[in-house]
């Protein structure tokens, strides 16, 4: 597919970009004085209403709404799976789990996805692993056997989680798009991070590491998994090495100062999509933007339901692609 066989899809992501919230608009849904009348300031806009305080399925179908207008605007859009792709998996534990409980695993699954999260399930329940998508079906293979053979639903948990990573970063392989690719590594190696202090502050072992350390194109994994054993100040001596020190800067700030480190980091990389003519950058950024959008929309709404004061809201805003 050449860039140029793009250009339509461009020009109509282009058009709705117009539409992507602001700054001023993330302010005002901010100094809105309550959830009522946040929404109302949304439904202005043109989001649909929601039920009541169920505001999740609103800003869900709105995701699901910007993968099908990028799936009916492009002329191929399969590289863009790199940044769906991490529900396929969510939906793979979602499977797993319910077959172990007994619980309805529909209620668990995501949108949009790769793969149908019903003949997942079908798949699953009757384990037919072979069948199920290459870049997953070893997978399921694994995470079964985790929970079967040790009841641990957190080892299915890591499993699955690092091959998603694995998996976003060989979509956007595919793809041959350089801002694919290195936002795909980008993620892959701050995930990796986040999971690897987490790991550190709950004392977990070798086992734990190399089962939850996703392999990345940055720093590797077993050097991440070594200095992560040693302790955190190692791990943190690690990436200073490697020309990282703002990011154990954003870790010394906190946790939540760091998961907003990671996403505007990961936002800087897709707003170079902006300078891009022809090709499929245009549409990534535009999905990334959206997905942002909805990410600080979730934190507004809730907080408006939970009393948060508006400073710590403006804390927790994300990085906008406009």
């Amino acid at each position: 597919m050449k860039n140029r066989d793009y250009l339509f899809a461009v020009s109509a992501i282009r058009a709705n970009e117009l539409t992507l919230l602001k700054e001023s608009d993330l302010e005002q849904l901010i100094n809105a004085p309550d959830y009522k009348k946040a929404v109302g300031i949304l439904a202005e806009k043109g989001f649909d209403t929601p039920d009541g305080n169920n505001y999740s399925k609103m800003l869900d179908d709105e995701i699901e709404k910007t993968w099908k207008l990028i799936n009916e605007s492009a002329p191929e859009a399969d590289a863009l799976k790199t940044f769906i792709v991490k529900n396929d998996f969510q939906n793979l534990k979602a499977a797993l789990k319910a077959e172990m409980t007994g619980n309805d695993a529909e209620k668990y699954f995501v949108a949009p996805c790769v793969f149908d999260s019903g003949e997942m399930y079908r798949l699953v329940s009757e384990r037919k692993f072979n069948e199920l998508p290459d870049f997953i079906s070893e997978t399921a293979k694994r995470a079964y056997d985790a929970i079967v053979k040790t009841g641990s639903g957190q080892l299915c948990d890591i499993i699955t989680d690092a091959a998603a990573m694995e998996a976003v970063v060989s979509f956007a392989g595919t793809s041959g798009d350089e801002l694919l690719i290195k936002y795909a590594d980008e993620f892959c190696l701050l995930t990796d991070i986040k999971t690897a202090l987490r790991a550190i502050n709950t004392n977990k072992n070798r086992t734990f590491f190399e089962n939850a350390i996703a392999e990345n194109s940055i720093i590797s994994k077993q050097q991440i998994i070594e200095e992560s054993l040693k302790g955190k100040d190692e791990l943190l001596e690690l990436l200073s090495q490697k020309g990282l020190s703002n990011v154990v800067q954003a870790i010394g700030s906190g946790s939540s100062a760091f998961e907003k480190y990671c996403d505007d980091e990961l936002m800087a990389i897709m707003k170079k999509a902006k300078m891009t003519v022809f090709g499929i950058s245009p549409l990534a950024g535009y999905f990334v933007a959206r997905e942002t959008e909805i990410k600080c929309l979730r934190i507004i709404l809730s907080a408006k339901l939970s009393g948060v004061s508006n400073d710590i809201i403006r804390e927790r805003m994300r990085e906008l692609y406009v």
